[in-house]
């Protein structure tokens, strides 16, 4: 090959019978009028690698945005030694498959995954931490098929624990829900890219979101362990403080407020937490290190903090009488068994069905800063799915 010749790992899906998921997306783009904006969709070699000549870096920008493959930022390309050095670094065969899929099941192979996590923008050792979040989204009570085509707007939200990790950029403290860290952004970057091309999330075509969230590109946050009173969540999940966890739950919206756990509370309290009440699911908070610290000084642990939330995420029973959950949805599916209960001993129901439905994370700037953060869930079935990461920093 000439030196204008580049080789490509292609990012996209096959299923099991060869076929090639991008198939589906242009006749749905051309269904739903967005030709324009997947216009080079069927314009590749449908090979394991292709081969490309006479295209600058950013003429494959432009193809690769065109085909569908990427979220709309630059990306890095996925050339085959950048590839190849991930599989190196993660120790495993680029053939090995992780599942496959929903909705169009893409088979999920660690060659595949590396593609896009290159083109995400990660380094080598950032890659266990996208095969784990991998695993978990597969599994099928995280119902990736469901989280992929809603017209709701819900996320994989990845919490992540563990020693160390400031040398792989990722950051619980200031700002850590971003912008700013790299590692943060570019693993949560690499499951969305992966998700979308090797799912089938196709924003406009299977993925009909209505509006979307900036958490759609990316949703990871590291707990600020160094500031925090309590044991980590590692350590509370039954994990050794040597290793590294990564959680992972679906979150419908992110949602900040700046006071006491009694305004954090208000958020839990409100309709946030319709899909909750209606599904049932497990929802997360973080809460400030400057919060936690004073109220670990006044004797309260990380299960009074969760049980306190819980009491006070009562909804009002006339406020909830008036939601749209009780007009529209309830008449269709119903509400929870517990959320029912509520309501028939008078009482407007909590955000989620026990305080163990509530994850607690301490993350955010270590200052005087009483910041905190409110992840409502959604849909079902319960997702809380947990995997180790096999770090090889």
């Amino acid at each position: 090959m000439g030196e204008d010749s580049t080789w490509l790992v292609t990012p996209v899906g096959q299923r099991a019978d060869g076929s090639w998921i991008t198939d589906i997306l242009a006749e749905r783009a051309k269904e739903n009028g967005l030709s324009w904006r997947y216009a080079e969709a069927n314009n590749f070699s449908r090979e394991r690698m292709e081969v490309v000549r006479g295209l600058t870096d950013d003429d494959l920008q432009r193809l690769y945005y065109r085909r569908g493959w990427t979220d709309g930022l630059p990306i890095i390309l996925p050339t085959r030694a950048r590839v190849r050095s991930f599989l190196r670094h993660a120790r495993q065969n680029g053939d090995k498959l992780i599942g496959e899929a929903e909705p169009l099941f893409g088979q999920v192979t660690i060659e595949k995954a590396a593609a896009n996590a290159v083109m995400a923008g990660c380094d080598p050792a950032h890659f266990p931490f996208v095969i784990s979040a991998l695993e978990a989204v597969l599994d099928p009570s995280f119902n990736l098929r469901g989280v992929q085509t809603t017209d709701e707007n819900v996320t994989p939200l990845l919490l992540v624990s563990g020693p160390g990790l400031e040398r792989l950029d990722l950051h619980g403290g200031v700002g850590a829900i971003g912008p700013g860290w790299r590692g943060n952004m570019v693993i949560g970057r690499a499951l969305r890219l992966s998700i979308q091309n090797l799912g089938g999330g196709w924003p406009g075509t299977t993925n009909l979101a209505g509006l979307g969230q900036p958490g759609r590109l990316w949703l990871v946050l590291p707990e600020n362990e160094a500031n925090s009173p309590w044991q980590s969540l590692r350590e509370r999940l039954g994990y050794s403080a040597s290793e590294t966890v990564l959680m992972v739950l679906r979150a419908e919206a992110t949602v900040t407020c700046t006071g006491k756990l009694d305004d954090l509370a208000s958020l839990m309290r409100s309709s946030l937490s319709a899909f909750s009440r209606l599904h049932g699911g497990i929802c997360a908070v973080a809460i400030a290190p400057f919060v936690a610290q004073g109220l670990a000084e006044e004797g309260w642990t990380e299960q009074d903090v969760r049980q306190y939330l819980w009491d006070l995420s009562q909804a009002d029973p006339d406020d909830y009488k008036r939601s749209w959950v009780v007009s529209d949805l309830q008449p269709r599916s119903g509400i929870t068994e517990w959320a029912s209960a509520a309501v028939a001993s008078g009482k407007g129901p909590p955000a989620v069905e026990t305080p163990d439905h509530i994850v607690l994370v301490v993350a955010g700037a270590n200052a005087a800063i009483p910041q905190h953060a409110y992840f409502p869930t959604w849909g079902f079935p319960e997702a809380k799915i947990i995997k180790m990461v096999q770090r090889i920093d």
